[in-house]
């Protein structure tokens, strides 16, 4: 795990004041890594995939949780180092109270994924809320695979099949 993902880990986790995050009690993984990789496997396809690394990062990610935007806020911030070295998975997946579904379903929708969710969650844009209907299949596979893996938090971080 590179340098600079351990910090912003270690910030998320212990640094940073409680005020600001809400302190997630840490949960014991569902599956083993080897199985947690399979069950992403099955949902890869689904992923808004950001660089062309050998390591592999999966996420799950709420395009309106104020964690999920921080997150992929850093990686951007340091993109070119991040996306040679990593390739991340993202999967969208709403937390309770954030009433994201419909975004979720816009941006899965959208022919430029990549560019809606940085447009969502980087830039804070509004974005038209367009669900062609073909694409609840995917969340639902999503939300399948989240659940089989444990998934209760956002950002999720999945590195190796283990939890970060």
């Amino acid at each position: 795990m590179s340098k600079s993902i351990l910090v912003f880990l270690l910030l998320l986790t212990f640094i940073l004041p409680s005020s600001l995050f809400a302190v997630v009690p840490k949960k014991p993984q569902l599956l083993s890594p080897k199985d947690t990789l399979k069950v992403l496997d099955s949902v890869k396809e689904h992923a808004i995939v950001f660089g062309s690394g050998k390591k592999a990062i999966h996420t799950y990610i709420d395009p309106y949780c104020e964690l999920s935007q921080r997150y992929l806020s850093f990686i951007f911030k340091k993109k070119d180092r991040m996306f040679s070295k990593y390739t991340f998975y993202f999967y969208l997946y709403e937390l309770e109270g954030k009433e994201s579904s419909e975004i979720i379903l816009t941006i899965l929708s959208s022919k430029y994924k990549q560019t809606t969710l940085k447009s969502v969650m980087l830039n804070h844009e509004d974005v038209e809320i367009d669900d062609n209907g073909e694409v609840q299949d995917i969340v639902d596979a999503i939300e399948s695979a989240a659940k089989k893996i444990g998934v209760f938090k956002r950002p999720y971080i999945i590195i190796n099949g283990k939890v970060k």
